[in-house]
């Protein structure tokens, strides 16, 4: 379904086919823009592994974070492969990092001390590339759009698009009950998606049975 199926079906099921509209196509793509990105908010998002790297420095500590991403899933080093830890600021204390100077490998990579900013540790003392492997917020869609969140949950979009469209303080679209209802739809709508995809992240269990 692209962005303008989308809008066709809001107007059907809000009852706004007549011109001239309750809400224009301009306000409708924004809400439906906005819907996609919430849903990923409040499930787990697009997941990526190709899109974002940091671009080691030697001395250089601070590295910013795209606004985009989410939730940093892993990170490697390219050229060896190697594992490279994403820690928040709260665990890394409690798995022996401090900041004193140290130098060396990149071991890991430090999230929550500054907004949009990661820290790496120990401080790098040759140039090298890490790959990280994330969540993160779809792409802006605008007229006639294809959206990267799986076809399941386009119509689903809907409910965050009302929730916006009647929560509009003007006199013929305003509707608070209407507005909170569709919102409630929504997080439960979203609560349900991301159950399902923690099931299929899940890593498989291999059961051994035993000899009679």
């Amino acid at each position: 379904m692209t962005t303008t199926e989308l809008l066709a079906l809001f107007r059907e099921e809000v009852v706004d086919k007549e011109l001239p509209y309750l809400w224009s196509d301009a306000l409708i793509y924004g809400y439906i823009d906005a819907a996609q990105k919430q849903f990923c908010i409040d499930t787990y998002g697009i997941e990526d592994s190709r899109s974002f790297s940091v671009a080691v420095t030697p001395d250089e500590e601070w590295y910013p974070l795209d606004q985009k991403i989410l939730k940093i899933r892993g990170a490697i080093e390219l050229g060896t492969g190697r594992d490279v830890s994403v820690l928040a600021f709260e665990k890394a204390a409690l798995a022996g990092i401090t900041f004193a100077g140290q130098q060396g490998i990149p071991q890991a990579l430090i999230t929550g001390m500054e907004k949009n900013n990661l820290r790496l540790w120990p401080r790098p003392v040759v140039a090298t590339s890490i790959e990280l492997r994330v969540f993160r917020l779809p792409v802006t869609v605008e007229v006639g759009d294809d959206f990267e969140i799986d076809e399941r949950h386009h119509r689903y979009l809907l409910n965050w698009a009302k929730h916006l469209a009647y929560d509009v303080q003007d006199s013929e679209t305003y509707d608070k009950n209407a507005s909170e209802k569709y919102k409630a739809r929504h997080k439960e709508y979203c609560a349900a998606a991301r159950d399902e995809q923690s099931r299929l992240n899940r890593p498989t269990s291999v059961v051994t049975y035993g000899g009679i």
